[in-house]
């Protein structure tokens, strides 16, 4: 088994009883020690992983294959391929968990073998994997010809493979369920801090609720396109967090993180997010893609000194040619904060993004305390209850009113009808979002000339 790939050492592993040694450094003939290290702990996981013999028959060893990928990219793949394998081993690394394991074991062909979820679970992770890298470099591929391989059984000493496309996985599986939804995490045990008081005399300790630790699992990111109505374009995609529940409803935006109140676990929420869109934006920007992101950040994160400067410190990484497609959405502002303390926020902002929104309450009516402080505009949730309709479009004149007042733009979100779209473009609104714009996307996609008749071609959402 000396010098053997760990493609066919995994086969291997599942084929015999006993096993495998480690290689010896002198077969493996790695490029340095740091290579070595890295192979022998790969090692010593998956070992560990595959010595649990439910990992093959619940359906947890996966194989991606991107010879589409390859045979589409065609003379382009030499120059791509380095590329194409730091995206997928970064879009990998973003879906799986710690205790999973991925590696490369081909050109272009990717094992990962999954530590808990169950094989509905880990096949939809793999089709996220796969539709995510085939759009961020062919735009609109073929799903149906993009297959997974899930590791069904063993054969005279063979891995039995069974092949499913991604589009019909995504089509039986649905895109609203959360792939880690159906996985329950065991909650840790409550600590009972020492008493020197005895049992008997302490009152008992009510019980409390203990449920499966996948509140931050949950919360993901999409992006929703914005219609520039004056421009008659979409070239902006609004990054949106997204919280699933297992039942596979889920809510974005404010509402994705309402559930949040650790103000360290929101700086994360952030961080993540704007480290993940920007590494999208970039794969984007050298496949000739060209459009602008709208990266939201919350009032916790900003106000506080130290996570404010390791979120700028993030923001100072992003490269200068990157700049121009960002704008920062600024989510969870308390009402009335000062104009000064706005401003000074705006200001540290300014030099890593091009524009500066700030979500509000639709029903607000006065932003004169805004005005002079940089931001470029405001962002809107609009009511989505259709019998209040009439209303709301009352409403949506008064808030536009108000905002170009205060020398505003404004993005109205939550579009869901063309009358709705009508009034929020009569009104006077800069941007409109919603789902009779377009729905939530994975990869936010290039720009895309929208006039107002197209509109009216596409379909009504259900």
């Amino acid at each position: 088994m000396l010098g053997l790939s760990l493609g066919e050492k995994l086969r291997n592993w599942f084929a015999e009883e006993e096993p495998i040694a480690t290689a010896h450094p002198a077969k493996t003939a790695p490029a340095g020690l740091a290579d070595l290290e890295r192979m022998q702990s790969l090692e010593r996981r998956l070992k560990d992983l595959l010595a649990q013999p439910q990992l093959l028959s619940a359906g947890r060893v996966h194989m991606l294959n991107f010879t589409q990928l390859r045979d589409s990219l065609g003379t382009a793949w030499e120059e791509m391929r380095d590329r194409v394998h730091a995206a997928a081993d970064r879009i990998i690394a973003r879906h799986i968990a710690d205790q999973d394991v991925q590696f490369r074991t081909g050109d272009g062909e990717y094992i990962i073998v999954f530590a808990t979820l169950n094989r509905q679970a880990a096949t939809l992770v793999c089709a996220k994997v796969a539709e995510e890298l085939h759009r961020l470099f062919l735009g609109d591929p073929d799903l149906a010809d993009i297959k997974i391989a899930t590791a069904v059984g063993q054969l005279d000493g063979k891995i039995l493979y069974e092949h499913a496309s991604v589009a019909d996985l995504l089509s039986t599986i649905g895109q609203a369920a959360g792939p880690r939804a159906t996985d329950a995490v065991d909650a840790a045990p409550t600590a009972v801090a020492p008493s020197a008081e005895p049992a008997a005399a302490r009152p008992t300790e009510p019980r409390k609720l203990q449920l499966s630790q996948v509140e931050l699992a949950q919360i993901s990111t999409m992006f929703r396109p914005l219609w520039d109505v004056g421009r008659q374009v979409i070239s902006t995609y609004m990054c949106t967090p997204v919280r699933r529940f297992p039942d596979g409803s889920a809510v974005e935006g404010v509402a994705a993180l309402a559930a949040i109140t650790d103000p360290q676990q929101l700086a994360k929420i952030n961080t993540d997010t704007l480290i993940d869109t920007v590494e999208i934006l970039d794969e984007l920007f050298r496949n000739k893609f060209r459009l602008m992101v709208s990266v939201p950040v919350c009032f916790e994160t900003l106000a506080a000194r130290r996570t404010r400067q390791e979120y700028i410190a993030v923001c100072q990484s992003v490269p200068d040619y990157l700049r121009q497609f960002l704008s920062f959405e600024f989510l969870r502002f308390p009402a009335g904060v000062p104009n000064g303390r706005m401003t000074e926020l705006v200001n540290e902002m300014r030099p890593f993004c091009r524009w500066s929104f700030l979500r509000v309450e639709f029903r607000q009516q006065s932003f004169t305390s805004l005005a002079g402080t940089g931001l470029t505009g405001l962002t809107t949730l609009v009511p989505s209850d259709r019998a209040a309709e009439a209303r709301t479009m009352e409403d949506l004149n008064s808030f536009v009113a108000s905002a170009e007042r205060a020398n505003l733009r404004t993005c109205v979100v939550g579009v869901a009808s063309t009358s709705l779209a009508i009034a929020a473009r009569a009104a006077g609104t800069t941007l409109i979002a919603g789902d009779r714009i377009g729905r939530a996307e994975e990869i936010p996609q290039h720009m895309l000339r929208f006039r107002w008749q197209d509109l009216f071609l596409r379909d009504a959402p259900r």
